[in-house]
């Protein structure tokens, strides 16, 4: 009897071939329905060191008219759970467990992109840290994270239902 692989996250999966394969500018949503609403693109990388492209769109916007601080919070968050799956072997993922974010200047709706980097990855945690840059290129927001690396696991809920909206 053949031990079965481990179950690995779509995400990470994706990623390491992405980046083995050095495919870029493909949509991450297709395997990760939370970053869909952000339109994240996988810009360029390599493991542990990720460029993702993202879209503010209006539905994300004050009524001031800028991008709120918990969309940029989760750009950045987003950038630095990727560049932390970038280089996990399969069958594990990561899980935020801190996050700290400096906000510098407002973001207006459209383009925004993200530098993530892995500053020190051990066995149960990981250390990152990513900068969130407008289409000028000036610095919007930076922020760093831990995130504790675990066996991926069936989801609890089971698959969701084709709308989203809990078990399919």
């Amino acid at each position: 009897m053949t031990a079965s692989p481990p179950r690995d996250n779509p995400t990470r999966a994706y990623l390491a071939d992405a980046i083995a394969q050095r495919r870029f500018g493909g949509a991450l949503d297709v395997v990760n329905p939370a970053l869909q609403a952000l339109g994240t693109v996988l810009l360029d990388g390599t493991p542990g060191d990720v460029r993702i492209g993202f879209t503010a769109g209006a539905q994300m916007l004050q009524g001031n008219g800028v991008v709120s601080g918990g969309t940029l919070a989760q750009m950045l968050d987003s950038a630095m759970a990727l560049a932390a799956l970038s280089t996990l072997a399969p069958g594990l993922t990561c899980a935020t467990i801190s996050l700290t974010v400096h906000m510098q200047r407002p973001a207006m709706p459209g383009p925004l992109s993200a530098t993530a980097k892995v500053e020190r990855a051990g066995k149960r945690v990981a250390f990152t840290v990513a900068q969130l840059f407008d289409a000028n290129g000036k610095l919007v927001a930076s922020g760093s994270s831990s995130l504790a690396v675990v066996p991926e696991a069936e989801p609890a809920l089971g698959p969701l239902s084709p709308s989203g909206r809990g078990p399919g």
